[in-house]
């Protein structure tokens, strides 16, 4: 049985599992949900129950099984991304490019090159970089998906120093910092590890759209503060898994435009809700 419970910053990221962890895994997935009033509840990796994925090759860390963006939801965000980005001034076919900052095991990177993007995934672990690496080998995505070990912020920083244009930056910063994961209070983008209103305000500096995803206790309020504060609006989509438990099935994504280009020309935040199959298709 995998640990229950909370971990340190570091703890699994070196523990990779494979399709020798399976039954483990999918006992795992299974005792989380009985906690949480859904003992049939299994995480889904690039488009796969996740036992089943590990056993078909893929593979994540122990640190990424408990932090990896469910599959329904990375699905539904690479979509939004593209048809808000077809909204934007310039839109319409292009390049569209992404910069997939804090990668991770592949989830993001996987659904944006599903939806016909070219990746640059960036991750500053060497054992998830190397895993990610191996994922997209594995989807057969190796021809569109770059994977660098490297520090986010630096890799945007430089990014706006060299004049390069994207299409999409696209931020999932630990949430760890000095945050502890308690859905009893809002989240706060102090508690991040990271400067996320400056990374907003790059990413706005050489990307049309940037995407952020956050807890799901992120606090509104801040969303549409930041987009002013970094010269953009956004657009919080809340996101829910049929049959999950709220705190398995419900995820926001944040999407930041600039403000002189936008979906509607506005500074501040809008919001909308989208429901979800657990395999990440629409439910009206």
């Amino acid at each position: 049985m995998l640990p229950l419970g909370p971990i340190s910053d570091e703890a699994g990221r070196d523990v990779i599992l494979s399709g020798d962890h399976a039954d483990a895994v999918l006992a795992y997935c299974h005792a989380m949900g009985s906690k949480f009033g859904c003992p049939g509840y299994l995480r889904y990796l690039f488009g796969l129950p996740v036992n089943e994925a590990l056993q078909s090759g893929y593979q994540m860390t122990q640190r990424a099984l408990r932090e990896t963006t469910p599959h329904a939801c990375a699905e539904e965000i690479a979509r939004t991304a593209l048809e808000l980005l077809s909204g934007l001034d310039g839109g319409g076919e292009e390049d569209r490019s992404v910069l997939d900052l804090f990668a991770g095991v592949g989830q993001m990177a996987y659904s944006y090159a599903r939806a016909g993007c070219h990746v640059q995934a960036v991750e500053n672990d060497r054992t998830t970089a190397n895993v990610g690496g191996h994922n997209m080998a594995v989807a057969g995505l190796s021809g569109v998906v770059e994977y660098h070990l490297g520090d986010g912020p630096a890799t945007l920083a430089s990014a706006v120093e060299t004049d390069r244009r994207i299409s999409i930056v696209h931020l999932d910063p630990p949430w760890r910092g000095t945050y502890k994961y308690d859905l009893a209070r809002p989240f706060m983008l102090e508690g991040l590890a990271v400067n996320v209103e400056e990374l907003v305000r790059l990413g706005l500096e050489c990307a049309r759209l940037v995407v952020l995803n956050l807890p799901h206790n992120a606090l509104p309020s801040q969303i549409g503060d930041l987009a002013v504060r970094a010269g953009g609006h956004a657009l919080v989509e809340y996101l829910y898994v049929s049959d999950f438990p709220a705190s398995f099935g419900q995820a926001p994504a944040f999407f930041y435009g600039r403000s002189n280009g936008g979906h509607d020309g506005t500074t501040g935040g809008q919001e909308r809700r989208q429901r979800l199959t657990v395999e990440g298709q629409r439910v009206s």
